[in-house]
């Protein structure tokens, strides 16, 4: 008596890759009311794109500021933020002030941004504009948005206090903008 047994194996492999969180921030355009050579306030436009994706400890900024400002100083920042993930993601957006020692000057610093209301705040009290429960937007792999992000030195005519303007003199100060993102998992949509 013959036995023959017959048996098969199959293998199936499996693989898998985690999903990347990938946004791209970029200005789009700058309008910029800013101290010429001779010390006289002039209006420039700019309007070439400004890569600021993964540029931590950079020394480039938004608002492209490399002098001093005086009051009627105004710089406004068209920026874009692009969904170059493999998930979809909601943000918000953040103006922080870093520290205290200038706070004259940055009393008398005006920010906006503009998303789909304005957002106003003196740069002192810094700004944060939506939040994980109420962002700002949500946008799907492919998709991109905009909004603006002004900062104006605003004038003691307008503050009514001429004495910030003298106190403000000679401080420098620093101040981030920030943009948050986080993974959302279902279509707000739908």
């Amino acid at each position: 008596m013959t036995w023959a047994l017959f048996t098969d194996t199959e293998t199936v492999n499996h693989h898998l890759k985690a999903g990347e969180l990938d946004i791209t921030l970029e200005r789009t355009k700058l309008v910029s009311t800013h101290l010429t050579p001779q010390g006289f306030l002039s209006t420039e436009i700019n309007e070439t794109v400004k890569d600021f994706s993964n540029k931590k400890n950079n020394k480039d900024n938004v608002f492209d500021l490399d002098t001093v400002i005086v009051p009627q100083s105004k710089y406004v920042a068209d920026m874009k933020i692009s969904n170059n993930s493999d998930v979809a993601f909601q943000y918000w957006i953040e103006i922080k002030y870093n520290g205290d020692s200038a706070i004259d000057l940055a009393d008398q610093l005006e920010i906006i941004v503009k998303t789909h209301n304005d957002n106003i705040s003196r740069l002192s009290k810094g700004l944060i504009v939506g939040s994980v429960d109420d962002p700002v937007g949500v946008l799907a792999v492919g998709e991109s948005a905009g909004f603006t992000v002004s900062v104006e030195f605003l004038d003691s005519d307008l503050t009514d206090d001429i004495e910030s303007n003298d106190s403000a003199q000679c401080q420098s100060l620093n101040f981030d903008l920030i943009v948050y993102a986080i993974q959302v998992t279902n279509n707000p949509d739908t």
